[in-house]
């Protein structure tokens, strides 16, 4: 039965796939109405606009990006209430990912609407995030939208905590280009080259490439007592994409590769150090067509690791395959979206010359079927939306998985413009396969190919006013986790042992009190809370308090950016040496621009005023203090 039901899922999605013309035939579309479908908005395939999504949202334009201190994605997504970048921001060496609502691995990252997230990620900094943000040049990003709240009955696995979707650079309506000079301390260096060429009235392509460098910078305290630094030694990265547009039809293909090496300070063993190593190679294809009623994708992913340390050469490869088809429709005179998703991941990993044993390697498989609709259902001068999703996940080795994700909405919209809502969600996060299979020769780590999703829910309850002339809003919300992934007590395996819960409050205001000036404040607090067993529950060591305030300046020719972001109320989580954990965080960064005709020139600087901060009992501090000067030339 489960063998038919599986063969008829992929005809039908392949199916929708290949009638894709023919509907678009069958329905006569407008270049204007194929123009906006190329729109999609992230949290509701209904929506208009995140400001209809009844949740909490926040939209980063690429005029945003331009005005900031930012060096990388990471650092921008930092600028959102709640949303946690400082792991690993120090330096581009390590990977590099973000905690929302207290959650790393349950945060589900899309790219152009796409899930991208690996299925090899383990623990530890480097492979605790189920994505890498260093595989996304900031030059690239059009906008950022960020959706807090259970999102998988719209998107799937991992959207638990929100769901973030990084908007690419399209082709522009004409023929252009432009280049990006940047230098700073820390031998920074970023050069960008991009342009566009108009081949015809519906058919656009475009090109570029990004290079960055970086050298020596401190990464973690390795030993308080002696004040010994473990730095970051170095890092170069290549970034090159290429896209085309013509009609409903669109492509993008995305690759590069990036290096990075740093060095561990052995207080153990009398001193010393050792250094490690990082290789990175990413693969990103997409073929879209959307013509306003039909949008059908097909998509590939590769990612390959290669880390050096101590314990040899060690390979993670992951690359997924997918494909996804849904069709607006109104029945009656409800609207309706229904679509299909079909997802093929694979994993790799292998271990080499370990000198503490052959670890045992893997290379496993899974594939997702997910067919899912959405509705809203219009109740007086209120509207009820409904979101269900079926999730089956079909592995070769281990349990399948399965599971019903609903998500319900009651939301009303008064005269005014305010936006009411009260939303409920279920969701679920699929383990990696490295938490699954991964063993070593010794049996120290023993493989769970039984390991479960995690699973829980989330309420949130808020209103917001997008389209005000101050612009703000305001949410509260509670979730809670059950079959969380952790390690046993003998730290030998991974086992659903923990139970997680959340509460908290997140808000925005935006103040445009002068025809030059604005003022946008930020504030999000969370009480987080873990359970293993039958112990107490513990509270969770991230940061409380996450408030954050931008003071903006436009006048031409100049752009000014002052932000500051304080982190508060943290938990000491061991003693002795590790005592300065609980230190509260306070950061300010600052940008400048000058524009004139086609040039733009540009001072940064993170950390004005240097200041150092431990981020968790590893010893993890904020980036050094930098200065960045960029130009850049249009034409």
């Amino acid at each position: 039965m489960y063998h038919l039901w599986r063969k008829t899922a992929v005809v039908f999605l392949f199916s929708s796939l290949l009638a894709l013309p023919a509907f678009a035939a069958e329905k006569a579309v407008s270049a204007d109405v194929a123009e906006v479908a190329a729109v999609e908005v992230t949290g509701s395939r209904l929506a208009e606009s995140t400001a209809d999504v009844p949740a909490q949202t926040y939209v980063i334009t690429r005029e945003d990006i331009d005005n900031s201190a930012a060096r990388d994605v990471q650092d921008v997504l930092s600028k959102v209430p709640g949303v946690n970048g400082l792991l690993n921001s120090a330096s581009m060496a390590q990977s590099k990912g973000i905690t929302v609502r207290g959650l790393n691995s349950e945060v589900l990252l899309l790219v152009d609407g796409i899930p991208y997230m690996g299925a090899d990620y383990g623990v530890g900094a480097d492979l605790g995030s189920p994505f890498d943000l260093r595989s996304i040049a900031l030059t690239d990003v059009e906008r950022i939208e960020v959706v807090k709240g259970a999102g998988s009955a719209i998107y799937g696995s991992n959207a638990a905590g929100g769901v973030i979707n990084i908007i690419t650079r399209k082709p522009s309506d004409k023929s252009s280009g432009s280049i990006t000079l940047e230098g700073g301390n820390k031998e920074w260096f970023r050069g960008n080259v991009r342009g566009t060429v108009v081949l015809s009235n519906d058919l656009r392509v475009s090109a570029g490439y990004t290079r960055t460098q970086e050298g020596e910078t401190r990464i973690r305290l390795a030993d308080p007592a002696s004040g010994l630094y473990e730095n970051a030694l170095d890092y170069r990265g290549n970034d090159y994409y290429f896209g085309f547009t013509k009609g409903a039809w669109s492509f993008l293909g995305e690759v590069g590769d990036f290096k990075s090496s740093w060095n561990y300070t052995d207080t153990l063993y009398g001193g010393g150090t050792s250094e490690n190593r990082q290789d990175n190679k990413y693969q990103r294809f997409t073929l879209n067509y959307a013509d306003g009623v039909n949008m059908g994708r097909l998509y590939y992913h590769k990612n390959e690791r290669t880390i050096y340390d101590t314990s040899g050469e060690t390979n993670y490869d992951g690359n997924t395959f997918g494909a996804t088809y849904n069709r607006k429709q109104e029945i009656g005179n409800l609207p309706f979206v229904f679509g299909m998703d079909f997802r093929r991941e694979k994993a790799e990993y292998f271990n080499h010359d370990n000198p503490w044993g052959n670890n045992q390697p893997y290379d496993n498989t899974r594939n997702e079927y997910a067919p899912y609709i959405e509705t809203s259902i219009p109740i007086g001068s209120a509207a009820f939306d409904i979101g269900l999703r079926y999730e089956y996940w079909d592995l070769d080795n281990g349990e399948d998985a399965h599971e019903f994700l609903p998500r319900f909405s009651l939301n009303w919209a008064n005269k005014n413009g305010l936006l009411y809502y009260a939303t409920v969600g279920r969701y679920f996060s699929m383990p990696s396969f490295y938490q699954m299979f991964y063993s070593d020769a010794f049996g120290f780590w023993l493989p769970n190919p039984n390991l479960k999703p995690e699973k829980g829910w989330t309420y949130d309850i808020g209103v917001k006013d997008d389209a005000a002339k101050n612009p703000w809003s305001f949410n509260v919300f509670y979730m809670d986790m059950e079959d969380k992934i952790n390690m046993n007590d003998s730290y030998t395996q991974y086992i659903n042992v923990d139970e997680y819960r959340a509460w908290g409050f997140e808000g925005q205001y935006k103040w445009n009190f002068h025809e030059n000036w604005s003022y946008t404040q930020g504030l999000s607090y969370l009480h987080a809370e873990e359970k293993t067993g039958s112990s107490d529950w513990t509270r969770s060591n991230m940061p409380r308090w996450d408030i954050s305030g931008i003071l903006n300046f436009k006048k031409d020719p100049w752009n000014a950016e002052l932000s500051a972001h304080y982190y508060g109320d943290r938990q000491l989580t061991s003693s002795g040496s590790a005592a300065y954990d609980d230190e509260d965080i306070f950061i300010v960064n600052a940008a400048v621009s000058w524009k004139v005709d086609r040039t733009t020139i540009k001072l940064a600087c993170v950390n004005l005023f240097d200041k150092e901060f431990y981020l968790n009992n590893n010893g993890y501090i904020n980036p050094e203090r930098r200065f960045i000067l960029s130009a850049t030339y249009e034409f």
